[in-house]
């Protein structure tokens, strides 16, 4: 299964990488670049994000059904939880799941809570991790403020179009951003795939 998933990040990964050498294809000369050419990298800013994010949702939709009930029991029933948070149900409710094992539901139930996780800083990322037994490493916590970075700027782009909204800045001027930060970012995510891969080595 590990197989599978790094071949997906990898895919990603590579698109990442293809962003970046056409950002460099097209800039040329020195100083700050136009916006329009500076939006490539913002571009990759929030695949670098997706890519991260799907990874670890791979992660846990491959480790959580076969974890112990301490560690599902914040994962709601499927079809009983709209938000990803658990609710009682009632037995009746069990008759809609008739004919399938309980492996199968337990399975459906984690992959509709993950369409309601986000990772929105790194303390996310130490919860889904710890989630399915993966020990946070010196290794993994020396990347976790590079990739806090990430994540927020990743935000600022999404929600306020990379605007620079901090005070004084009269009409919010476009935040800048350069190729050598958003290699750093995709370096890290890199780092910290390969320090959770170690986990799954026999």
């Amino acid at each position: 299964m590990i197989d599978d998933i790094m071949f997906t990040f990898e895919k990603n990964f590579l698109r990442l990488k293809n962003l970046i050498e056409l950002y460099k294809s097209i800039s040329t000369g020195q100083g700050r670049k136009p916006t329009n050419s500076l939006d490539i990298l913002r571009a990759t800013t929030v695949l670098a994000h997706s890519t991260l994010e799907d990874y670890l949702r791979n992660l846990l939709l491959w480790k959580l059904p076969s974890e112990n009930q301490e560690k599902i029991n914040n994962i709601p029933l499927m079809g009983t939880s709209l938000i990803g948070r658990p609710t009682k149900f009632s037995l009746g409710e069990l008759t809609l799941h008739r004919g399938k094992s309980i492996d199968e539901v337990i399975d459906a139930s984690v992959k509709e809570y993950l369409n309601t996780v986000s990772f929105n800083d790194t303390s996310d990322i130490v919860k889904a991790l710890t989630s399915i037994s993966i020990t946070i490493t010196p290794e993994m916590q020396n990347l976790f403020p590079t990739l806090n970075e990430m994540i927020k700027r990743r935000h600022n782009i999404v929600h306020r179009a990379d605007r620079d909204v901090s005070v004084g800045r009269g009409n919010h001027r476009i935040k800048s951003i350069s190729v050598q930060k958003v290699e750093k970012w995709k370096k890290e995510i890199d780092k910290l795939v390969i320090e959770i891969n170690k986990s799954f080595i026999v």
